[in-house]
């Protein structure tokens, strides 16, 4: 009877039997995978780590610092649009590194972080050039300043522009005042706060006095001179020279023979420019829907700013080589649109003409 029962017993414990190996295989199978889990997670989150690392030295590494050095002047066009709503320009802004000078020829929204962006060590900036006071040229003011500070910037910078640059800057230093101090306590950052804003000097220039120099510093000579904005009174433009290069930004200005005689064979003309046939058809547009206030608007700012083929003319007249339109109203938002914005200028001036974007780079 017992010996009968035997095989019944066996037969009962197979099953059981097949389960524990499944069991045991599975529980080792388990035991592999989360292992190489582990050792991936592992060499994963250590690669992260050296990659993080990596990354930050080259950003810390990869300044250009090169531009000082090679004897050419270089034009970065940080911000080439206007006021004008729903354009992905930024503002008036622009910076040009000559010999051991980092200057900066208006600071509108956004400069400071588009020349971070760029690489271009902002801790370096020597000088701020205003060329007027609209906003859409000042409204990044103080962060250039402030950026460039905790940057490390080792000395103070020097702003100029037209009367009322000074409450401009003393504005700023009432901003930034409790960031100025929480930087300069020590808990985190020791910086100089006495290096964090500028100092502001005012410049008063007739349309008659011409080229009036602003400074001659490592090479590089400024020279600043009136423009006519309208009821914008002062505006300016600057001229900038190198190792025999120059450079001219025109600032905001309708057609004026003073732009003539500063830019007079000038390597590059940087030049405010608005096409005013588009112009007239967009005012005309806004007065069709209802809209008479911004249709006036649009009509009376063709008083005080240059219509492209009038640039043309300057440029020509003036024998600079090469003229680069920026502030372009309206804003072309394509290469299409921006071959039709300079339309008929080649009749008039034979040099080439380039329509400015954002972070263009001319160097010569």
């Amino acid at each position: 009877m017992t010996k009968d029962a035997e095989p019944e017993k066996n037969d009962t414990d197979r099953p059981i039997r097949r389960l524990l190996t499944r069991v045991a295989i599975g529980a080792l199978v388990l035991s592999l995978i989360l292992a190489i889990t582990g050792w991936a997670v592992f060499r994963f989150t250590n690669a992260t780590d050296m990659l993080m690392r990596s990354t930050v030295k080259n950003l810390a590494l990869s300044q250009r610092h090169d531009l000082f050095t090679d004897g050419q002047i270089h034009v970065i066009l940080l911000g080439t649009g206007s006021p004008q709503p729903g354009s992905e320009r930024l503002p008036a802004a622009n910076a040009v590194i000559a010999g051991d000078e980092l200057i900066i020829v208006d600071a509108g929204e956004g400069a400071s972080r588009t020349m971070s962006a760029l690489r271009l060590p902002t801790q370096r900036i020597s000088t701020v050039l205003l060329t007027h006071l609209h906003s859409d040229h000042i409204g990044g003011l103080g962060q250039v300043l402030n950026e460039s500070w905790n940057a490390g910037r080792p000395h103070e910078v020097t702003v100029y522009g037209p009367v009322g640059s000074q409450s401009i800057v003393d504005g700023l230093a009432l901003q930034y005042q409790a960031d100025i101090d929480y930087r300069s306590s020590g808990h985190v950052e020791k910086h100089d706060p006495t290096l964090a804003l500028a100092n502001a000097e005012e410049l008063v220039v007739a349309p008659e006095d011409g080229l009036v120099r602003v400074f001659e510093r490592n090479g590089v000579t400024v020279d600043v001179f009136h423009v006519d904005h309208g009821h914008v009174v002062p505006a300016f433009g600057y001229r900038i020279e190198y190792q025999g290069r120059s450079v001219v930004f025109s600032g905001d200005t309708a057609a004026t023979p003073l732009m003539v005689d500063a830019a007079k064979n000038a390597d590059v003309l940087i030049h405010e420019a608005m096409n005013m046939r588009m112009m007239r058809n967009a005012a005309q547009a806004l007065g069709e829907i209802d809209m008479p206030d911004v249709a006036n608007q649009a009509a009376a700012i063709m008083g005080y700013h240059t219509d492209t083929l009038e640039l043309a003319k300057i440029a020509s007249d003036a024998n600079v080589s090469k003229l680069v339109l920026t502030h372009l109203i309206p804003a072309p938002p394509n290469v299409i649109a921006a071959r039709m914005f300079k339309s008929g200028m080649g009749q008039h001036y034979s040099g080439p003409i380039i329509v400015a974007e954002d972070r263009m780079m001319l160097s010569w």
